[in-house]
């Protein structure tokens, strides 16, 4: 009776074990045993070159901050993480000849609309699709992400991965009048107001650009898609990104506005305008650089399409030439064409020679 008490005790104990363990292994599955000698890698980040787009050296843009490295074991999804909350070194202990894929994320949020929470991984997809929301960006605090495939050897002692910020940079440069050709207005006072992206994408992947076919179409994924801040999503905390208000500068024929302006948004594919006359007409269209100024007393809109983004790359609007009147509506161009001239060149990378960081 005992005997069979205690066997029956014992079987009771083995299958709860088994059962609490069951969800251990599937949030993080057993590492294979035997399976190599552990060998220490030591993940280390540092700067990016310096930006020559613009000639101008931007050490925020490289700012390596918060950051987490997540290394999973291919043929059994057994994985590592760890993080570093100053962008310092972070080292990690791995079996030597397995085969890992390693993805890097960079200057992430842990609270808010698009926080990243390393502790909740527990597969590549959760990092790969995970939503990346344009408000988590600032000047000095761009996210950033990569992968890369390693097999530590003994003796390994480094890693790095290659980065790349998930925003696309738009600067514009040079803004200046020509009226020559219309006397009726070289009479008038040319203001420069204010600078701004419209049609900005509200969220991306960690892990891929958008295509279009993963677009939305509602207008509720987008900033500015009426204006600045005149349609939904008014979000002050935008403005460092999308734009530059209360510039207030008069510009004539000799005296051009030649301040460096540069905003950061998500990849955007679509490469066409979308021309519309009615504002109740929502459909998919590119980013746009909006230069808004006075005539006189009457508020004008010029628009500037940015050819399909992709993310770190950098798209330079340069040389702007304003020769007659703009539009009454920031989404209406009713323009002649020759009313804009201008040059647009697209860095395949930030620093306009290599389009990644090393970390």
């Amino acid at each position: 009776m005992d005997k069979a008490l205690t066997y029956c005790t014992l079987a009771v104990l083995l299958l709860l074990s088994v059962s609490c363990a069951k969800p251990l292994k599937w949030v993080n599955p057993q590492e294979p045993e035997n399976s190599g000698d552990m060998v220490t890698v030591l993940f280390s980040a540092s700067d990016a070159a310096e930006s020559k787009a613009t000639g101008i050296t931007d050490e925020s843009e490289r700012s390596i901050g918060r950051w987490a490295v997540f290394a999973f074991d291919d043929s059994s999804n057994w994985f590592r993480y760890a993080t570093s909350d100053t962008g310092g070194d972070i080292a990690m202990n791995l079996r030597a000849g397995r085969q890992y894929t390693c993805y890097a994320v960079v200057n992430y949020s842990t609270s808010g609309t698009g926080a990243f929470v390393p502790s909740t991984i527990t597969e590549p997809s959760h990092i790969k699709n995970k939503v990346a929301y344009l408000g988590d960006n600032a000047v000095g605090r761009l996210l950033m992400y990569g992968r890369k495939t390693i097999t530590p050897v003994p003796g390994m002692q480094e890693c790095r991965i290659a980065v790349k910020r998930i925003v696309s940079r738009i600067n514009l440069t040079g803004i200046s009048v020509d009226f020559s050709a219309k006397p009726l207005l070289a009479e008038k006072t040319f203001t420069l107001r204010h600078v701004y992206v419209t049609n900005a994408y509200r969220t991306t992947l960690f892990g891929s650009d958008y295509t279009e076919a993963q677009l939305s179409d509602a207008r509720t994924a987008w900033y500015n898609s009426g204006g600045w801040h005149r349609g939904e999503n008014a979000e002050p905390e935008m403005d460092a990104l999308l734009g530059q208000r209360g510039i207030n500068t008069v510009i004539t024929a000799d005296s051009p506005y030649l301040v460096p302006l540069s905003f950061y948004a998500f990849p955007d594919p679509v490469p066409i305008g979308n021309d519309r006359h009615q504002m109740d007409v929502w459909c998919r269209r590119c980013t746009r650089l909006i230069i808004e100024a006075t005539l006189g007393d009457e508020t004008m809109y010029y628009q500037i399409n940015v050819p399909a983004m992709e993310r770190n790359y950098v798209y330079s609007a340069t040389d702007i030439v304003i020769r007659g009147r703009g539009s009454s509506d920031p989404e209406i161009i009713d323009i002649d064409p020759d009313v804009l001239d201008l040059s647009f060149d697209i860095n395949d990378g930030w620093d306009g020679s290599d389009s990644e960081i090393n970390l």
